[in-house]
Parts: C-alpha cells; sequence; structure tokens
C-alpha cells in the first residue's frame, strides 16, 4: 500500500474516487475498444458489452440500496469493493494476454463493475460526511463529484491512445493500479470508519425497499422530480442516439471538432459542481436551485436543434446545446443531493440515490430505443425538435407539480398545537 503523509482526508478521499472512476470509466471505454479491434465484435456484441454495465442498476439497484442503508462501516466496503474491482481487471489483464479474453468475460466484467459503482455512489456521499476535517459538506460534495466528471472525461479521452501504445494486457493492468490507488487512499484516511448517523433496525429488504419508496411518494418535490428525470432521461438518450448523424451528416461537422463540445461540456459540469456550493453557502435554497437548474438545462438542449449556419455558429450552437445542460444539471445535482440529505437523512441516502439511479437507466434505454425510431420516421433534426418536446413537457410538469403542492400547503390549515408542551 502507498503511504501518504501530511495529506487532509478530504484530498485523499477525493484522491481515492476520483481514481476509482478514472479505472472505470478506462474499463468501460477499453472493453468495447478491445471487443472490436481484438475480438472483432459484431455490433449485436457491442450492444451486449453495454448493456452488461446498465443491467445491475435495472435488476439490483433498489436492493443495493438497501443494503448500503445498512453498513455501518462504509470505508471498509469501499476499499473491498476497489480490491475486488482490481482483481477482476487483473483477471481481464491475464486473459488478454494469454488469447483467452472473450466477448463473455467483458460482459461479465461490465456486470461487476456496474453493480460495484451503484453501491460506491451509494456509500461515497453519505460517509463524506464523517471525515474530520470537512467543515462545508456541500463544498467537500462540489469538489467530489467535479473531480468524478473530470476524471471520467480524461478516461474516455485517453483510452484508446492507451490501448494502441500499450496495447489490452498493459491497459487492463494499468485500470487495477488505479484501484489499488483508490483502496490505499481510503486504508489512509485518519478519520473514524463510521456512518454519520445510525442505520435504523433491519426490517426485511422488501419492506425497506417499499419505506424508501414511501418516503419519496410522501415529499411533493422528490415525487414530482422522479418523473421529471424519468422523462428527461428518455429525452436526452433520444437526442443521443441521433447526434451524432446531426452533428457529421446533416450539420457538417468537421471530425477534428467532433469532440471539442464534449470536452467544454465536460469543463462546464466541473464549473458546475463547484459553483453550486457557494450559492448554497449564500443563502440560496437547494430546492430553488434544484427547479431553476432543471429549467435552464432544458432550455439550454434547444440550441441544438437550432444549429444551422457558418461553421463557427454551429460549433457555437451545438456547445451551447450540449455544455450548458451538463452545467445547470451538474449544479441540480448537488441541490438535490443536498435536499435528500437534508429532508430525507442519510439513512435512506442509499435507497433513494439507487431507485433515482434504476428509474434514469430505464428512461436511458426506452430513450435510446426511441430517438432511433424518430430520427428514422422524421429525420434526425426533427426526431431531435421531439425529443425536446418531451423534455419541455417534463420540465413543465416538475413546475406545475411544485406549484400545485405549495399551494396545498398554504390551503392546509395551521396546527396550533407544534410547539405547546403537553
Amino acid at each position: 500500500m502507498v503511504h501518504f503523509k501530511r495529506v487532509s482526508d478530504l484530498r485523499l478521499y477525493v484522491a481515492g474516487q476520483a481514481a476509482s472512476v478514472f479505472g472505470s470509466s478506462l474499463t468501460a471505454t477499453a472493453s468495447s475498444v478491445v471487443a472490436v479491434i481484438n475480438l472483432h465484435a459484431t455490433p449485436r456484441e457491442i450492444s451486449l458489452i453495454v448493456v452488461s454495465t446498465t443491467l445491475p442498476a435495472l435488476l439490483f439497484g433498489p436492493i443495493c440500496g438497501v443494503m448500503a442503508d445498512r453498513i455501518i462501516r462504509p470505508r471498509r466496503m469501499l476499499v473491498l469493493i476497489d480490491l475486488l474491482c482490481g482483481g477482476v481487471v487483473l483477471a481481464c489483464a491475464a486473459a488478454a494476454f494469454t488469447g483467452a479474453l472473450t466477448i463473455a468475460l467483458l460482459c461479465a466484467v461490465s456486470f461487476l463493475i456496474g453493480l460495484a459503482e451503484i453501491v460506491v455512489f451509494a456509500l461515497y456521499f453519505t460517509h463524506l460526511r464523517s471525515l474530520d476535517d470537512v467543515e462545508n459538506v456541500g463544498a467537500a460534495r462540489g469538489r467530489l463529484q467535479s473531480s468524478e466528471m473530470i476524471s471520467r472525461a480524461v478516461a474516455g479521452t485517453i483510452a484508446g491512445p492507451l490501448l494502441a501504445t500499450l496495447g489490452a494486457p498493459l491497459l487492463f493492468f494499468l485500470d487495477s493500479l488505479t484501484y489499488a490507488f483508490s483502496a490505499s487512499c481510503l486504508r489512509a484516511l485518519r478519520s473514524p470508519d463510521r456512518r454519520a448517523s445510525k442505520p435504523e433496525p433491519r426490517a426485511g429488504i422488501l419492506r425497506e425497499m417499499r419505506a424508501g419508496v414511501s418516503v419519496i411518494r410522501a415529499h411533493p418535490l422528490l415525487s414530482a422530480f422522479a418523473a421529471y428525470a424519468f422523462l428527461l432521461n428518455v429525452a436526452t438518450q433520444g437526442t443521443l442516439a441521433q447526434r451524432a448523424l446531426f452533428m457529421l451528416d446533416t450539420l457538417h461537422l468537421p471530425v477534428a471538432l467532433y469532440s471539442a463540445p464534449m470536452v467544454a461540456a465536460t469543463l462546464l459540469g466541473a464549473v458546475g459542481s463547484l459553483a453550486a456550493p457557494k450559492l448554497l453557502e449564500r443563502g440560496q435554497s437547494p430546492r430553488r436551485l434544484l427547479l431553476t437548474c432543471s429549467l435552464a438545462a432544458v432550455l439550454a438542449t434547444l440550441a441544438l436543434p437550432l444549429a444551422g449556419g457558418p461553421l463557427w455558429a454551429v460549433l457555437a450552437l451545438v456547445t451551447i446545446g450540449i455544455g450548458l445542460p451538463v452545467f445547470f444539471g451538474a449544479a441540480g445535482n448537488l441541490a438535490l443531493i443536498t435536499i435528500l440529505s437534508d429532508d430525507i437523512g442519510d439513512e435512506y441516502f442509499g435507497r433513494m440515490t439507487t431507485l433515482l439511479t434504476s428509474v434514469v437507466t430505464l428512461a436511458s434505454a426506452i430513450g435510446a430505443l426511441l430517438g432511433g425510431v424518430l430520427g428514422e420516421q422524421f429525420g434526425v433534426r426533427n426526431g431531435i425538435w421531439l425529443c425536446q418536446a418531451i423534455a419541455l413537457v417534463a420540465v413543465t410538469m416538475l413546475l406545475v407539480s411544485v406549484r400545485r403542492g405549495r399551494t396545498r400547503a398554504g390551503d392546509a390549515p395551521a396546527d396550533t398545537t407544534a410547539g405547546v408542551p403537553s
């Protein structure tokens, strides 16, 4: 294990998570490239690898959330997950070196890493509260989220060149080292390994899952946001399924500039993650920030199908349509996490986040299929416009639902017994 001296717990925590996200993202990108170049995979086999990554959220998301909320010593579990993921990727490196690598093995690796990511996401933000040197939880969450976004983007960018330079065995071996580094950072933390709040007594997995659903249903904003997130991700993935064709064939954007809007989106997402805690620290309501960012993100996506004209105008509108939604989405995500933590409590955090993840994953699969159908039936630009219409419906429903919830709360009679001693 690596030894760290005089490094704050927060820096170690952020560095460990960044390394873990980097490793998992590198493996996800490399798996598809290796499948095509080394194993000559068919489009159907590539789709199986992609599905293997998302399947855990659909099948086991809520169950993983319940289990995560039960864990008393989360850091020990995070270290164990890093070591297991590192071992799995190391086995993949050995298989690639010996020529035993197969599509089935890549699917299994993608599935296990996808399953691990669900548990890690459910634990990392809650365990952040237990670090002794974290004075501003919101700012710490912003640093954590921005580091994750940058790590994921860097990994996706360099996976191809690294694969061409090092080859599949060494690339997977490098991935395993990132997990070992993450485990070392977690082991070096000096803060006690504990939850900020004690887990509730166990009441059975199904009952605890129902309790998580009941908590969302009882919270007007969260229940409205869950419906909004579903429709928004249908629209987002539908747009994503058509975006490459739209940018390259319809707008004739040069291939050399194709990735520029995505790079800008990553940087804007990191900025949004850092800006949101500052706004919350200055007294901005998390609820208002979430609603504002939700509306702004949807309005910004309208710039994408509007793109046209000279190259500079096309590049500017495409960058706005791709980058600004990521900026507002990152800021809104931190506002949502703050609402979950403040209104619901960390004891339900795992169930809340994994349930929302499962909803988003299902919506993404539906949206990807819908985008292909719309693009073929109505043309790519019109197909994207139809997806944006779905997004506008989603945010309108969110704002109307929240407004109605406020009206009902305002019309309810005041509880005159509150605060009166018996």
